[in-house]
């Protein structure tokens, strides 16, 4: 995916008006959502955000590149069908046509993990989805068998492998997401293991600030569409109707409020920032550390021999 700065440069050089803090990621999600995402565990670097919007906003099912099982922990805390009704499976699974007779028809997400090179063949027409429709049925053809097919229905796809040869033709039918842990990335979730040791108090206390700005941004976001709603389906005029009024009059109490709230939590959260900050050496000696020793894999071995 571009960065933000190469489109900032280009709207620049064209001369096209643009906000001065661009965030691409702003116009494809929102703050709310973005909370939700990092309470359910996905990190909160830039790329992951960009990741968890690909995963969910994609019309393709996605396949993902994850040796560091990030994707895997996001995605089990996020769809909790998975493990209630025992819905992730390898494709060695001996059933493997059979097992999705009962999640295409409920809607029901399933999770494949460990894919290699290879995806099987017969699973084709699902990553494509081949939907008929007859009558008020949908149906999806796997082998020689028709399954009713509900739109709710996700597939979820993970391979271990950090550099897996996947051909063309499974790229065309899915959409291939890089979860490998970033340097900056690993940094911010060692600095939360860190702190978590260190000072669980201080970690347990920004994350119900996390939740409690989540929380407070999700209602004012439901005040301002509620208020949208009755404002657009307001007959005469807005002075001549009392309930309008008294609806106006909470809302901006309400919105008083939240504003107030998101204010103290967002000055809290400051203060936990800057007493985080003194544990950030180590993360990042850390992360540095596993990159190190991850990158010694590529030495050309005639110099094993000068490893010591």
């Amino acid at each position: 995916m571009l960065s933000t700065d190469y489109f900032e440069a280009d709207l620049n050089t064209k001369k096209i008006p643009n906000s001065d803090d661009l965030k691409l990621t702003n116009f494809l999600v929102d703050e709310q959502t973005v909370g939700d995402w990092n309470m359910e565990g996905l990190p909160t670097d830039e790329l992951s955000i960009q990741n968890g919007i690909m995963v969910t906003r994609s019309s393709r099912f996605p396949l993902m590149i994850d040796p560091q099982s990030q994707a895997i922990s996001w995605i089990k805390s996020r769809e909790k069908a998975l493990e209630e009704f025992n819905l992730i499976i390898t494709l060695a699974h001996p059933n493997l046509r059979d097992f999705f007779k009962i999640p295409l028809q409920e809607g029901f997400p399933v999770l494949i993990e460990n894919v290699e090179n290879e995806v099987d063949p017969m699973l084709d027409p699902m990553l494509e989805k081949q939907i008929t429709v007859k009558g008020r049925n949908k149906l999806l053809k796997l082998g020689d068998q028709e399954f009713d097919y509900d739109d709710k229905f996700q597939l979820y796809m993970t391979s271990r492998l950090p550099n897996p040869h996947w051909s063309p033709e499974l790229a065309s039918k899915t959409t291939i997401i890089d979860f490998a842990v970033t340097q900056g990335g690993l940094e911010q979730q060692l600095l939360g293991r860190l702190i978590s040791r260190e000072q669980k108090s201080l970690e347990d206390q920004l994350n119900a600030v996390k939740e409690s700005v989540n929380l407070s941004k999700k209602t004012l976001a439901k005040l301002e569409a509620d208020l949208l709603l009755r404002l657009a389906s307001a007959e005469g005029s807005l002075l001549d109707d009392p309930d309008i009024i008294d609806v106006l009059g909470n809302i901006k109490t309400k919105s008083t409020e939240v504003k107030q709230s998101l204010e103290e939590a967002s000055q809290t959260q400051e203060e936990i920032g800057v007493k985080r900050e003194q544990f950030r050496p180590v993360a990042a000696r850390g992360s540095v550390l596993y990159f190190c020793i991850v990158e010694m894999a590529g030495i050309n071995w005639m110099y094993n021999v000068s490893l010591n």
